[in-house]
């Protein structure tokens, strides 16, 4: 299980989210990409990449309905892509959706919700350092539950 988050720099790169120092291009709009690997199998990376502040959001919701129904799905912020999770047992069906082509990886629904929660919480944690203007208080809330 691999998350990693990354910001878009002014010049297109993608820098990972804990080396950045300086603030997004537009605090507004914060472009960068979530790489979601779950057993070996890239399920969402640098090429599906979005308002990254606004889909860890969506993430930490869909945490939270995944624990309480035992499903989430949302689509990206701003490109055709949706994204959903379903409980399976003990394990979690992770689906990305990306125009014809659909991804597909499965993991123990345990150590994926606990990976998305630091995750989520380390990027929380630099976005409140980088842009402490945006409060990402419910979404930070919802991943500490």
């Amino acid at each position: 299980m691999e998350i990693e988050t990354f910001l878009r720099d002014e010049s297109g790169e993608f820098v990972r989210v804990e080396s950045c120092r300086t603030p997004p291009p537009d605090s507004d709009y914060i472009e960068g990409a979530i790489r979601l690997s779950v057993g070996g199998v890239e399920v969402i990376g640098t090429e599906e990449w979005d308002y990254v502040d606004q889909l860890w959001c969506y993430l930490a919701d869909m945490v939270t309905q995944v624990r309480s129904g035992g499903c989430a799905e949302t689509f990206f912020p701003d490109q055709p892509i949706k994204l959903s999770l379903r409980t399976t047992g003990s394990r979690i069906l992770v689906t990305a959706k990306i125009g014809e082509e659909v991804r597909r990886a499965s993991g123990a629904s345990a150590e994926l919700l606990e990976a998305l929660k630091a995750a989520g919480t380390v990027f929380f944690a630099k976005m409140s350092e980088l842009v402490p203007q945006n409060s990402y208080a419910e979404a930070q809330r919802e991943l500490a539950a």
